[in-house]
């Protein structure tokens, strides 16, 4: 008797749970950051970074769902990487997604005054470590990293948009035996001051006209990028990137860095070749490799 009303007990209970009803999970919109948050802002702080000290990082992100990040390698020299472009918010309306940012996370969730960078699965990083991965959003008057043009270093732009879709000039401008592009250009003065070549690989800017890309070396990283030539006599460089070997002097290559994205025109007189920032400032020289 015991043993059929408890089979029958068990029987009750599981009809039960079978027919419980599901619960049905909802996304609540109205409440979410996207809506109630005032996300805003520009968001400031030093992440954790694996081969640096720490990467500072500064996010502003725009009413118009537009973003600009900014980030510096803490221990690796005063450049500051830069790059821009559009946002979307998941559809939880909890978390921003930074598009065109690849190779890194691009998802941060947005809490009050807080953004904090989400693994590359978009999953919250947990552990004792976890608060390194918040950045604070800063108030009106300290909304930026202090600009590495101030300190005469480079601040590298990972896209610029509108250079990059300039039309490039069809026709080298340049006439004679030497050419702005394909010419082996060695660097010979900076803002002014005579360069000293040290070590078998010479300080140099070379041109393609196959495509829009440049290459150079300042004595420790490679650089690369690309460039735009308005007019027969305007310049543009934009898309610089750099290999992040840690040399112990860097100060030339910072330099040289930081007049690339200065240049606005040239003008090229035989073998020799010369770079102007706005005023007709003379920023480099160079003398074409023979």
């Amino acid at each position: 008797m015991k043993r059929s009303l408890l089979l029958l007990l068990t029987v009750v209970l599981f009809s039960c749970q079978k027919q419980a009803p599901k619960k049905e999970t909802t996304v609540d919109l109205a409440h979410s950051p996207k809506n109630t948050v005032d996300y805003v802002g520009t968001y400031k702080g030093i992440l954790p970074c694996a081969d640096c000290h720490g990467l500072e990082t500064e996010i502003t992100i725009n009413e118009n769902a537009t973003f600009c990040i900014k980030t510096k390698y803490q221990g690796k020299g005063d450049k500051i990487f830069m790059q821009k472009g559009n946002f979307e918010w998941d559809k939880k309306g909890t978390t921003i997604i930074l598009k065109g940012v690849t190779g890194g996370p691009n998802k941060y969730l947005v809490g009050k005054n807080t953004l904090t960078q989400l693994d590359i699965d978009g999953d919250k990083i947990t552990g004792s470590s976890a608060e390194e991965y918040i950045l604070s959003k800063q108030p009106l008057d300290t909304t930026r990293i202090e600009s590495a043009a101030n300190n005469n270093e480079a601040t590298v732009d990972l896209n610029s948009r509108m250079a990059t879709t300039t039309v490039i000039q069809k026709v080298n401008p340049a006439v004679g035996k030497y050419t702005l592009a394909e010419t082996k250009w060695k660097l010979v003065s900076l803002n002014k001051e005579k360069i000293t070549q040290t070590g078998k690989k010479i300080y140099f800017l070379q041109l393609s006209t196959k495509e829009p890309r440049f290459t150079a070396y300042a004595g420790c990283n490679n650089i690369a990028g690309n460039y735009v030539m308005p007019s027969s006599d305007t310049l543009d460089f934009s898309d610089v990137i750099m290999t992040r070997m840690a040399c112990p002097d860097m100060t030339l290559e910072d330099k040289f860095g930081a007049m690339l994205v200065q240049v606005t025109h040239f003008k090229l007189n035989g073998a020799t070749l010369t770079f102007f920032g706005e005023g007709k400032k003379i920023l480099a020289k160079f003398e074409a490799v023979k």
